[in-house]
């Protein structure tokens, strides 16, 4: 369903969002949302332990879409996931920022925007 336009996707598949599938159910040729959850922390929890081990003090930038930062969010802020929970709206090209602070990492700025 990856690119096709929302009158394509409703008419062949017709009531099939992110949040009606199983945890464990799989889009068509795609990932189930629990395989894209464990795909997204796996690679969250990678460059954030790659960035302390490295003991570097830059900034690194990841630019993404609303359903990732949702993830990351939950992550970051310790709620559990499911693909049912109420989505954190990130609002079109805004800036979140996480900073590894006093051993944990923690969101510190969301849904920034002064660049618009």
């Amino acid at each position: 369903m990856a690119g096709m336009p929302n009158e394509i996707a409703d008419e062949k598949y017709p009531g099939l969002y992110f949040s009606s599938l199983r945890i464990d159910e799989k889009y068509p040729g795609g990932e189930s949302p629990i395989e894209n959850f464990t795909r997204i922390k796996e690679t969250f929890n990678k460059l954030c332990i790659d960035q302390i081990n490295q003991n570097h003090n830059e900034n690194v930038l990841v630019v993404t879409h609303g359903g990732v930062i949702n993830i990351i969010y939950h992550i970051v802020k310790g709620i559990e996931w499911t693909n049912k929970n109420k989505f954190n709206p990130a609002l079109n090209t805004s800036i979140h920022k996480i900073e590894y602070r006093g051993g944990k990492w923690e969101l510190t700025l969301e849904n920034l925007t002064p660049h618009l």
